[in-house]
């Protein structure tokens, strides 16, 4: 499950999160819920752990961007 449908499902704002997570920004947290960056390996954890295995290290990973037409092409 996503980060993001985890927090809705479970009412849980980017502060609270943060909160129990420790030692990660609300700002943190807001990067991971919109996939702009991955996890370090105990954010990962933990968070495993908050949402009671619901969302996993592999639900975490970042959207890469698409690559460039020009990037493509070559």
């Amino acid at each position: 499950m996503l980060l993001k449908d985890w927090m809705r499902t479970a009412e849980i704002d980017d502060a609270v999160l943060a909160e129990r997570i420790g030692d990660i920004s609300i700002f943190g947290v807001r990067k991971l819920r919109f996939r702009q960056r991955g996890p370090s390996i105990r954010v990962a954890a933990r968070i495993e752990e908050i949402s009671g295995g619901m969302v996993r290290a592999a639900d975490l990973e970042p959207i890469k961007p698409a690559r460039a037409f020009a990037e493509a092409a070559s």
